[in-house]
């Protein structure tokens, strides 16, 4: 690598060697050039790395880790080292990366400071001093751990960082004193924008005077790291090197799912519930007996769709007489998701149980042990990586509230995922909610119809599911410039429709991976 002409070439920093013991630091940020100042007092973990420090700093003053970053020592801009990032590291650069440098072998004694600068592009840059080192009581943190697992705390600070791509200080500078002047719609600003396109372009409610402590310190918290590993072992390969991917503010969501009780402890079923559970799919099994001849249009006859309709209970949540395949979308998706298990096929205009189905039908529990092992796989890969996403939301707690889908709060988590790791619709468009609700509608929609009414079957049939190996996807890879961005139903007295749930979806022509760069 070149050096830059007045500029020596970066280098390995010397580290002195870390405290004997674990360490507390109370750090104050402030972002330069800002007046008011933006600021946060923090404290901090001392054996928490600069690449970890660097997450907490994004969270403590409101970024969103759309950018690049860079952990310089203080001195002289044309001399000061820095630390690599994962970046400078592709890029060929030469020196010490960030995630080899504990906070507390950078700042040691009270005045000592780093430059953080975020945003090479507006040119953000804070200055953290530290102000005080203390040892970290023996009672603080999780039990058994090391500092690293105590949670970073925001202690104090004062207004919002400035809003991403806003244009440095002097964009950040005209907007605060639009705001705080009125916010009219008529004024033009200097990028050539007018108060009401700002308006619309801000951040929703965003106040340059405005902090909210206890906002950060949740987020802060649910950084403080927890145990995954348990969960992970569950979880076929692909949907692991998938979450392996994604930067740790964008796994935060992820994170939570993984860490929700239960996990270790492995799902059962008796035979009463095996039974329960089974209800749907032995109603599409009685029906088609040894055969069942279709009508002349492909469906079920009126008395077969009658029978599945009331077997499956489904008229509590479907307006319908449920005497039409066509008018009763619910048993049709229940009719294509049992041939989705292996368990009916069509051949000459008739339904024909399969060997498969032959075999299990009247044993429950191992019916319900091929629902359960087929219930992840999907037609595609999109597919299966959405509703596998889709059920780790499930084991993880976050209810279903869509009127047709999963709801705002799993349908957005699961595309900002697969988003980040590189899924876009074909053209290179951002995937958004509907790409995720499509993939997963039909089993979702039946979920939110009839659903559980015991979360920890729930937490089962999702848990034992996504542990089933649905193969692997091996052309992933998250482009350099795509980064994160950051944000049960009623129950009801019968466990039937939830086997019903597959993961089944439709494969799309639309969805495909970025390649490889």
């Amino acid at each position: 690598m070149s050096e830059t002409p007045g500029f020596p070439r970066n280098r390995e920093i010397a580290l002195p060697e870390p405290p004997e013991g674990p360490v507390l630091l109370t750090v104050r940020v402030d972002l330069r050039d800002t007046s008011p100042p933006v600021w946060r007092r923090l404290t901090i973990p001392g054996e928490l790395d600069l690449g970890k420090f660097h997450d907490v700093l994004q969270v403590a003053m409101g970024w969103t880790d759309s950018h690049l970053h860079r952990f310089l020592l203080g001195g002289d801009r044309r001399t000061q080292l820095y630390f690599l990032c994962d970046f400078d590291l592709e890029e060929g650069e030469e020196g010490t990366h960030e995630s080899d440098a504990r906070l507390d072998q950078v700042l040691g004694t009270p005045g000592d400071k780093i430059d953080y600068e975020y945003d090479f592009g507006d040119g953000w840059s804070h200055v953290i001093r530290l102000e005080e080192i203390v040892p970290r009581p023996a009672s603080e943190g999780p039990a058994g751990t090391g500092s690293a697992a105590y949670p970073s705390v925001c202690l104090a600070g004062k207004r919002a960082c400035p809003p991403e791509d806003v244009g440095g200080i002097g964009g950040y500078e005209e907007a605060a004193a639009w705001v705080r002047g009125g916010s009219s719609a008529t004024h033009e600003f200097d990028n050539g924008l007018t108060g009401e396109e700002m308006g619309d372009w801000l951040p929703e409610g965003w106040h340059p005077d405005d902090f909210d402590l206890g906002e950060v310190n949740a987020m802060l918290a649910r950084l403080a790291p927890g145990d995954t590993d348990t969960a992970l072992s569950h979880v076929p390969g692909d949907l692991v090197e998938l979450i392996g991917r994604l930067p740790t503010l964008a796994r935060t969501d992820v994170n939570e799912w993984l860490g929700a009780p239960g996990w270790d402890a492995p799902a059962t079923f008796t035979a009463e519930v095996a039974t329960a559970l089974t209800t749907p799919v032995r109603a599409v099994l009685d029906v088609v007996g040894d055969g069942l001849t279709l009508t002349a249009a492909g469906y079920l006859p009126p008395r077969a769709v009658q029978a599945v309709f009331g077997a499956a209970d489904m008229g509590e949540d479907w307006i319908g007489k449920g005497n039409r395949e066509d008018l009763t979308p619910p048993v049709a998706v229940l009719r294509d998701q049992v041939r989705h298990f292996g368990l009916i096929r069509k051949t000459k205009g008739r339904l024909v149980p399969t060997a498969l189905g032959r075999r299990v039908r009247d044993n429950h529990t191992e019916l319900l042990g091929v629902v359960l092992t087929r219930l992840g796989q999907a037609d595609s890969d999109f597919g299966r990586l959405a509703t596998g996403l889709t059920f780790l939301a499930l084991a993880g707690g976050v209810p279903i509230t869509g009127l047709w889908g999963a709801g705002e709060a799993i349908e957005e988590r699961v595309c900002r995922v697969l988003s980040i790791v590189g899924w876009h619709v074909d053209g290179g468009g951002a995937i958004g909610r509907r790409e995720v609700r499509d993939a997963t509608m039909d089993p979702v929609q039946l979920l939110r119809q009839r659903p559980h009414a015991r979360e920890r079957n729930i937490f089962s049939i999702a848990s034992t599911s996504i542990g089933c190996d649905s193969g692997s996807v091996r052309h992933w890879r998250r482009p350099r410039a795509m980064t994160a961005n950051p944000a049960r139903s009623r129950a009801l007295d019968t466990a039937a429709s939830w086997v019903t749930m597959s993961l089944h979806s439709r494969p799309s022509s639309i969805i495909r991976t970025m390649p490889p760069i």
